[in-house]
């Protein structure tokens, strides 16, 4: 009889299965919440039909057994153990989603797995249980010959919150895998622990991030911004570095600070030898609006044409009461193409105060450029 009744049972169940397949949803609903009441029972029927192609009813069963919850631990573990390959990958995230640190033994088990799809579900379910007795298993299994594996691992390890750990994340930051690094730099950014700020200011200075990889770069760009002003010291140092596209990233980022203590090293940035970066310099500094006039003004007296250049520049895009009696001198400048940008500054700016000098330019026809300019 206790053979006939668990038949009938497992009919109900497989019914009650059958109806999640309904296309209306009340009996869809109503299937489901028998199917969490049968609990245990209901468990093995379940897991049973997981794995089929149907993502609906895969997504309705996998939901039943983690509301099951404790009582489908025992087949899920089973089939953890047993299953077949996809229903063993399903098996571990749901186990995951229960979050009950009984299943740590199994899926610490599957962890080291030859199917890299089941590490990785198991990994990620280590990580939603937050067991750290977890943790060493897991920072073993960064190392894994899988890319993909390694960032389920790092992920699960990120989910932990632990700064023991975030130096072993930080070692992926040079993982020959591009999308590797670009996981773990996510994650670093999110801890929101500034003990993890120089490693991926350290990462700038790798090539293998930004040469041809414009989001790759963004995305630990954005890890670094993430920290705000905490970051400015190791990005102040930075400025120091030999290659100009790490100063110029450098240059965005603390641009993005608004700090005043950004510009030091940002006048450094405008006197750089790369003018690519010194240009990007000045356009930062502008923004700082007069707090940055006097810098401008001081290097006026560059010997470098180009810098006088750019100094003219970006005075009269600060404008100001002072712009003008700053740059008028430089009409007297002994290279033309000062003496146009301040033509032009004075034109910008226009500043009445600037007309006497105008009108002795324009009236001379030595210099046919700077007399048509000064008209204009």
């Amino acid at each position: 009889m206790a053979w006939l009744s668990e038949q009938k049972q497992n009919a109900e169940v497989n019914r009650l299965i059958g109806m999640l397949r309904n296309s209306d949803i009340s009996k869809r609903n109503a299937a489901a919440r028998q199917l969490i009441q049968l609990g245990a029972n209901a468990a093995p029927g379940l897991v049973a039909a997981l794995g089929n192609k149907e993502q609906v009813l895969n997504s309705l069963l996998q939901q039943i057994l983690v509301r099951i919850g404790s009582d489908a631990i025992p087949v899920l573990s089973q089939a953890l153990h047993e299953g077949m390959s996809i229903i063993q990958q399903e098996a571990a995230s749901i186990l995951g989603e229960i979050g009950d640190s009984t299943t740590l033994p199994v899926l610490l088990e599957a962890l080291p797995s030859e199917n890299y799809k089941l590490q990785m579900a198991a990994a990620l379910a280590l990580g939603k249980i937050g067991d750290q007795h977890a943790l060493p298993q897991l920072l073993n299994t960064l190392s894994d010959s899988d890319p993909d594996v390694r960032i389920a691992v790092a992920t699960a390890i990120g989910q932990f919150r632990m700064p023991n750990t975030y130096l072993n994340l930080a070692d992926l930051l040079d993982d020959p895998e591009i999308n590797v690094r670009q996981v773990v730099a996510q994650i670093l950014g999110e801890t929101g622990d500034p003990i993890v700020i120089p490693y991926l200011v350290d990462a700038l200075y790798d090539s293998f991030w930004w040469y041809g990889r414009e989001q790759a770069i963004e995305v630990l760009l954005n890890a670094i911004r993430n920290f705000g002003k905490q970051a400015f010291e190791p990005l102040s140092q930075a400025m120091s570095a030999k290659e100009p596209t790490v100063r110029r990233h450098v240059i965005s980022l603390l641009a993005a600070l608004k700090d005043p203590r950004s510009l030091e090293p940002l006048q450094m940035a405008f006197y750089d030898p790369n003018y690519d970066v010194a240009e990007i310099a000045a356009k930062v500094l502008i923004d700082f609006g007069q707090t940055a006039m006097p810098i401008f003004v001081e290097a006026l007296a560059s010997p470098n044409d180009w810098i006088r250049e750019q100094a003219i520049v970006a005075i009269a895009a600060i404008g100001g009461d002072n712009a003008v009696s700053a740059i008028i001198n430089m009409l007297n400048d002994t290279a033309q193409p000062v003496r146009v940008a301040t033509l032009k500054a004075l034109g910008q700016l226009k500043d009445a105060r600037a007309i006497p000098a105008l009108n002795e330019i324009a009236s001379d026809r030595s210099d046919k450029e700077a007399s048509r300019l000064a008209r204009q």
